[in-house]
């Protein structure tokens, strides 16, 4: 789960998955241990989240942390696609409000240019 998606790659203080799953599975040394037991009890809502994980089997942690990520990934992705279209190609009113701007603008040139003359 190398993917620069992955919601627990090690960022701003956060633990890698991989640790966290040793931790879980118990296959870490004390001094790693006592990282991550040092780590869980400054953040609370983690702490609570591996909790939680401890009842569910190995196994089935690491299928839905895979589809989590997968499904993250895709979202995001989702997301990207629909920045890349224009707002003003799918907005009528943007097209309207363009069209006035250039009608005033063409107004004030004519009239300009009709009090210039005289």
């Amino acid at each position: 789960m190398a993917d620069e998606k992955d919601i627990l790659k090690q960022d701003d203080g956060k633990l890698p998955e991989d640790k966290l799953l040793a931790y879980f599975e118990g296959r870490l040394s004390p001094e790693e241990q006592h990282e991550v037991e040092r780590w869980l009890a400054e953040e609370g809502m983690e702490a609570d989240a591996l909790e939680g994980l401890q009842t569910i089997p190995v196994h089935e942690v690491k299928a839905a942390s895979a589809i989590i990520n997968h499904q993250l990934s895709k979202e995001l992705s989702k997301k990207k696609r629909k920045r890349k279209t224009s707002a003003i190609k799918n907005n009528p009113w943007a097209w309207i409000a363009v069209a006035i701007i250039l009608l005033l603008v063409i107004l004030a040139y004519a009239i300009l240019r009709m009090m210039t003359k005289h």
